[in-house]
């Protein structure tokens, strides 16, 4: 592992343990589907959504995030608490913060107030998650988590090498193969095999820690018998 490696895991730790105790509780009655092999994927898994918005009414935070609309101040501007300590924000202005927002995971957001949207308070920029020890369970669907911070329009872009998995799935490749004369991706999910043509569609839902949810909405951007390129977007629900 590398020093940044370590340092990264470090601080995720460190985190989680002063701010969370982590719930280890699974969801009554929830149909999980195939039991497919849990399949670690290293120290963390990191997710960005480099294109994030959003609109708060006071006394609403950003995700989960220590970072609160109180309202607006006398002279225009907008009253928001940073871990606690009040500041005042105007257009334009950075809204930047670094911290836990559930068991296991650290949100690192960089935004910036903006009037391009309706609103209290417009906020616009990017987020970036990293899921601490993830440990890869698919699941026929996720299930209705209302009460969730949820994230959309994560933004995947892996080049997988043959024989190894897609990042925060089930999904192998196992490299390129044929079907009537036409090469083809051959992806593996256990037991299970499918053949994809480049364009072509991959779903795939899952969760990552007990209290942290995925869904992939992929397609095959290409491949040979060396990798696969997959790209789409992702979503992801995560409990407090």
């Amino acid at each position: 592992m590398t020093a940044s490696r370590k340092t990264l895991v470090f601080v995720l730790v460190l985190l989680t343990a002063v701010t969370l105790a982590c719930s280890t509780a699974s969801i009554p009655g929830l149909d999980q589907g195939p039991q497919a092999t849990v399949t670690p994927v290293g120290d963390y898994l990191t997710l960005e959504i480099p294109a994030f918005t959003g609109s708060l009414a006071p006394g609403e935070s950003v995700g989960g995030a220590r970072l609160e609309y109180l309202g607006k101040s006398p002279d225009g501007g907008y009253r928001v608490t940073i871990d606690g300590q009040e500041v005042v924000k105007r257009s334009g202005d950075s809204l930047i913060w670094s911290g836990v927002i559930g068991p296991g995971v650290l949100a690192t957001m960089n935004l910036r107030v903006t009037t391009s949207l309706l609103g209290e308070l417009p906020v616009a920029g990017s987020v970036k998650l990293n899921i601490l020890f993830p440990e890869v369970l698919e699941l026929t669907a996720v299930p209705q988590l209302p009460d969730a911070r949820h994230f959309s329009n994560i933004v995947i872009n892996y080049s997988v090498p043959a024989g190894q998995t897609i990042p925060g799935t089930t999904l192998v490749y196992d490299g390129l193969t044929q079907q009537a004369g036409i090469d083809v991706a051959q992806i593996s999910n256990g037991d299970r095999q499918t053949y994809h043509a480049v364009g072509d569609s991959l779903v795939w839902a899952g969760k990552l820690r007990d209290n942290v949810y995925l869904r992939y909405n992929l397609r095959i951007i290409s491949f040979n018998e060396n990798s696969v390129q997959v790209g789409g977007l992702a979503e992801i629900w995560i409990e407090k």
